[in-house]
């Protein structure tokens, strides 16, 4: 196992990072995340409170990503040749503070709200990814381009075609990033900047989102986004293959 590879495992096991929680856990709230094949086999599990979000909610991520190719300085999230770019996968929990009470992705009256889940993958994607990876706010383009619901028993479902800021990109390009997601994704190989490719370059995804209220004030998540390719898609459908029986016992 590579040092960087062996450096990004130990980061990922060590979350929550001192000081921080899991309000999920601390509930009894599980966040099961499946290994598949390609994926690195850790598991993060970061808090990001609302105060800090300047949102209406604290988040919990519980995520996966690609693996490390022998001999590379980074997850093959950073490839744009590998079906795993831009690519994780697992859970969020939603703790809302709404006025009125419900819990985060519901009307008042019970019913799911699309626009309002679709702000935790926006404020992920733009903000928590991208952007502590240097990404200035003027390449932030998450943008849902489709949707389409359903319903899964008790979990309420999105699939979702978007375009999202990519992660990768050159370190004179970044914007005072947090050196701390380096430990987790590595450093971004110079060869897959090649050709004119664009620190932070628009990309073209396609996942599914499934989410439900399971206490109080509280959403569980879950699901994926992968590119917007055969390859991509592929890989898509094995995340939710894996997931599902996971999350929904069948």
């Amino acid at each position: 196992m590579g040092l960087q590879r062996e450096l990004a495992v130990m980061a990922m096991n060590a979350t929550p990072l001192p000081g921080k929680t899991n309000f999920l856990e601390e509930v009894g709230i599980a966040t099961p995340v499946p290994r598949i094949r390609g994926s690195i086999g850790a598991v993060a599990r970061e808090p990001f409170l609302a105060f800090d979000n300047k949102r209406l909610f604290d988040l919990l991520v519980a995520f996966t990503i690609a693996d490390f190719p022998d001999g590379a300085g980074c997850s093959d999230y950073f490839n744009p040749h590998s079906p795993w770019y831009n690519v994780f996968y697992g859970a969020y929990g939603v703790r809302s503070y709404k006025r009125d009470g419900n819990p985060w992705g519901f009307r008042s009256d019970g019913r799911p709200d699309v626009e309002e889940m679709l702000e935790i993958p926006r404020l992920d994607y733009n903000f928590l990814t991208a952007g502590e990876l240097g990404c200035p706010a003027s390449r932030m383009c998450f943008e849902v381009r489709e949707v389409t619901t359903g319903r899964q028993g008790a979990w309420h479902s999105a699939d979702v075609a978007c375009v999202i800021p990519s992660g990768l990109h050159r370190t004179e390009d970044a914007d005072a990033p947090d050196l701390s997601y380096y430990a987790v994704f590595g450093m971004p190989e110079e060869d897959y900047l090649a050709g004119g490719r664009e620190s932070y370059e628009p990309v073209a995804m396609r996942g599914r989102m499934y989410w439900r209220p399971v206490a109080d004030r509280l959403t569980l998540v879950w699901g994926g986004l992968c590119p917007d390719t055969p390859e991509g898609q592929s890989l898509m459908h094995g995340i939710i293959d894996a997931m599902t029986p996971v999350y929904t016992g069948g």
